[in-house]
């Protein structure tokens, strides 16, 4: 569990130094994302999104078991005042993230994977 929370947060930190190389690096090539706009999947997809997002996470807490967590995130952008708070579940194996997805509310995070209150580590 500790390896799957590592690479949520090396992940989440590539992001905000929108270093696309380094994301891609621990993505899956065929990375499912699924967010507020519908799914998609794919290397391509996520370095458009990494370019063009302007987001900045700071995760304040994790849900984690086996190869899944969801990280609590307060949620920024770089032209906006203001925050939100997402949780962002991954699928991590074999240390890369296989499938991402971004909800607005935990239960919804929930819904989406294995994982529930009994599982948060922090």
């Amino acid at each position: 569990m500790t390896g799957t929370i590592e690479t949520a947060e090396k992940w989440t930190e590539k992001v905000n130094a929108k270093d696309v190389g380094a994301v891609l690096e621990i993505s899956d090539h065929n990375i499912e994302l699924l967010g507020p706009l519908g799914a998609s999947e794919g290397h391509e997809t996520l370095a458009e999104w990494i370019r063009n997002s302007d987001i900045r996470l700071a995760t304040k807490s994790h849900y984690a078991k086996g190869d899944c967590v969801i990280c609590e995130q307060e949620a920024t952008w770089e032209h906006e005042s203001g925050h939100v708070t997402v949780y962002t579940f991954m699928e991590i194996r074999e240390g890369k993230v296989h499938r991402i997805g971004r909800f607005d509310s935990l239960d919804e995070a929930f819904g989406y994977c294995p994982l529930s209150e009994e599982d948060k580590v922090d």
